[in-house]
């Protein structure tokens, strides 16, 4: 199941059109603004690590803390339009679970946006809490989202893609043979992927809509996603904001959760 989520969520980040995704937005989700207000001063300076950096969309958030800056992916189509648009920059390709180019203690804050942690097993998603412990200098802090198991997308069957409907005949006639790719798209991963999905008490992996359902996702509630990191080591009752920025301390009916872990 390990190497199976991995070849299924690679294949779709390594794509031109995720690469694409990924590199438009600039701007920080309220989630990660409202985490990333209540570190910075702290953080003024010191060393930063950007995992998952994708085409680039936290590069200059994270910059504007501190040029002590590493942006690190494991695709390398994403880690070359970070190098592309960011020349003066450092990027590398890198796998979360392995940093071995990072000694221990080398990094005050580390940042894993966009769910991105949610897209490997639930063994990996351990390493990689225990890879980013290892790197965190005492009082550092780890900021990442995941996807919440309480909300209702969790249980949801399959959706179609969103249309916009419009009375120009022209761009309907596009709209509608875009919809209808990606509703052909969608319904031959879901077909392929949804029947390796896990449900547990403690976590989900589930073939996700994202991607015209070309991922696995896994899902967690607050409080065992708090266990997970106190197992580790990391300070208990890890803060914690819903979508909209709001701090949140025991539960949230939204679809993303982010996180605060101190070491």
């Amino acid at each position: 199941m390990q190497h199976l989520i991995d070849s299924i969520n690679r294949k779709t980040m390594r794509s031109s059109s995720a690469v694409k995704i990924y590199s438009i937005p600039d701007a920080l989700s309220p989630a990660e603004r409202a985490a990333l207000d209540e570190v910075a001063e702290q953080a003024k300076g010191r060393p930063i690590l950007d995992i998952g950096v994708g085409g680039g969309r936290t590069v200059q958030p994270l910059r504007a803390i501190s040029e002590d800056y590493l942006g690190v992916d494991n695709s390398e189509p994403m880690v070359s339009a970070c190098r592309q648009r960011f020349p003066n920059v450092r990027f590398a390709l890198a796998d979360a679970r392995r940093l071995v180019d990072l000694p221990d203690r080398s990094i005050h804050l580390a940042m894993f946006s966009c769910n991105g942690i949610g897209m490997v097993s639930h063994e990996d998603r351990l390493q990689i809490l225990r890879e980013i412990y290892r790197v965190l200098e005492p009082g550092g802090v780890f900021l990442f989202s995941t996807q919440n198991q309480n909300c209702s997308d969790h249980d949801k069957g399959f959706k179609f893609p969103h249309f916009v409907f419009t009375k120009h005949p022209a761009l309907l006639a596009i709209r509608a043979v875009r919809f209808g790719w990606h509703t052909c798209v969608s319904q031959f991963n879901r077909m392929r992927f949804d029947k390796h999905s896990i449900r547990t008490p403690q976590y989900s992996i589930i073939n996700d809509r994202c991607h015209d359902y070309g991922v696995m996702l896994y899902y967690i509630t607050l409080a065992n996603q708090r266990r997970q990191l106190e197992s580790i080591g990391y300070q208990p009752n890890a803060r914690a904001f819903d979508l909209n920025g709001q701090l949140i301390n025991d539960d949230s009916a939204l679809s993303s959760i982010m996180l605060i872990a101190r070491k």
